[in-house]
């Protein structure tokens, strides 16, 4: 066992001598090593110097006193056990010198050498028990401050104590926002936190329970939730800890492999379709041109133009099918986004009677196909403009570009009508449409654009809010 190194800080010598001979009197007196100081500005000195484990302060120091020392000590941030030594008990100097943050208080006339040899070492076991809690919880709040998952402290009621700066990312908060807030705010599905408290209370812990989370801009995430309890202490509250695994983009990119199957798979359908469609299509159309020679009668005329104008829809449909589901014809080349994005918002603007506010966040050039892109912008910008009633005050829509890293995210806001969630898992399927005289491909050809540029094109949505749709692409 280490030498545990003492000090007296006494002005009278006769008690620096009591004080040795009780120590060497104990059993454990090789285990102490006693120095004496009767100087108080000395005494402050060497208590900064980190030289001894524990001090014994003599409440009376010449024209000082015990609790000025120990005050002094502790502002000058002196973190090493004080135990303070006074001639009578005394009630109040012994609360004050607890309260000032002495480890112990000792009456000389009461004190043997078990009572002192028990009092320094509870000081110094106590001391270090604290530096370890202390270097741990340094290493937690390192850890806790540097995740790049989201932590987070609440209550019970859900109430947010603290939470890092990746739960602020993940949520879309600031820091006063977020302990503003309530962490049952944050569930899609209430019923869901319910059952997160009853395992939280019932076990103690919860381990990998997904939970689908809507941010301050209403996006829906999908997160994994590790938790534990820690116990109340004394008067505190119960306390969860909350760590979560964002699994969003795994979810996206498993969303983005699943769409693109979906479209290769319609795409070949589709194709398999048009030459099904298109050879007797063509005898159609040659059967008709022929009995239109044959005929001379008005009203077999007029029938067989009915016949032959929707023939050329039927083709004409085949046809944008098969563009909408196709990645063909992409022409990639250097190109001056923001450029595209002003040119399409005039566009727009002049088109659909829309007021759009545009923020663009710097210089953007990416490897594109211009006209391709152009088509996807004014689908989008159409779109909003057939959500938004005619009669609104505003026909008001944000167009917000933001450059990140390697890559540029469009983000198209209306505050339109809305898309009812059971559709959103729709949209991108051809000829589905909400719209009576649409062809519901708009959408479809716009997502294999992006697709073919390495790029993705989501789509929330809010009924009687609006619609949010983010283009994200690479950047050169």
């Amino acid at each position: 066992m280490p030498v545990t190194k003492v000090l007296l800080i006494d002005d009278d010598e006769d008690d620096y001598i009591l004080t040795r001979d009780l120590l060497n009197q104990g059993p454990a007196r090789d285990n102490y090593q006693l120095s004496w100081c009767n100087n108080y500005i000395e005494a402050i000195g060497l208590m900064l110097k980190n030289l001894y484990d524990v001090f014994l302060v003599d409440y009376r120091l010449g024209k000082f006193s015990g609790l000025e020392l120990l005050d002094e000590a502790v502002k000058s941030n002196c973190n090493k056990p004080i135990i303070i030594l006074t001639g009578k008990g005394d009630a109040q100097i012994d609360q004050e010198a607890m309260r000032l943050g002495a480890a112990d208080y000792l009456v000389k006339d009461e004190v043997n050498s078990r009572m002192l040899e028990r009092a320094l070492r509870y000081s110094v076991r106590n001391y270090r028990v604290l530096e370890r809690l202390k270097a741990s919880e340094t290493q937690f709040r390192i850890i806790f401050e540097r995740s790049k998952d989201p932590m987070a402290i609440t209550n019970i009621e859900g109430r947010i104590l603290e939470a890092n700066n990746a739960a602020l990312e993940f949520f879309g908060l600031t820091k006063e926002a977020m302990l503003f807030a309530n962490a049952a705010e944050f569930y899609k599905d209430r019923s869901t936190r319910a059952q997160y408290i009853v395992a939280m209370e019932s076990k103690g812990s919860v381990t990998d329970m997904e939970c689908e989370f809507v941010t301050k801009t209403g996006v829906v995430k999908v997160g994994s939730i590790s938790s534990f309890q820690q116990l109340p202490d004394n008067d505190s509250e119960k306390l969860y800890y909350t760590i979560i695994h964002d699994l969003t983009p795994h979810r996206d990119k498993e969303h983005q492999l699943d769409l693109e199957k979906k479209l290769s798979a319609i795409e070949r359908t589709a194709k398999n379709f048009a030459v099904e469609i298109y050879n007797p299509l063509s005898n159609i159309n040659l059967a008709v041109d022929d009995l239109r020679i044959d005929s001379n009668r008005q009203e077999d005329l007029i029938v067989l133009d009915i016949v032959k104008k929707n023939c050329e829809k039927i083709n004409q449909l085949t046809a944008e099918l098969i563009a909408s589901t196709g990645t063909s014809g992409i022409k990639m080349k250097k190109t001056d986004f923001n450029k595209l994005v002003n040119t399409s918002v005039l566009e727009a603007e002049s088109l659909y009677n829309l007021e759009i506010q545009t923020h663009i966040d710097g210089k953007v050039w990416l490897n594109g196909d211009k006209e391709k892109l152009a088509f996807v912008l004014q689908n989008v910008f159409q779109n909003a403009a057939d959500a938004i009633p005619p009669d609104a005050g505003k026909r008001e829509v944000l167009v917000e570009v933001k450059k990140g890293g390697e890559a540029v995210t469009l983000e198209i806001k209306d505050s339109g009508s809305g898309i009812p969630e059971n559709d959103l898992e729709k949209i991108f399927e051809p000829f589905f449409t909400t719209k009576p005289k649409a062809s519901g491909l708009g959408l479809t050809h716009s997502q294999r654009i992006i697709q073919a540029h390495n790029g993705t094109l989501k789509v929330t949505s809010t009924e009687n809010k609006g619609t949010s749709v983010v283009i994200t692409l690479p950047v050169e």
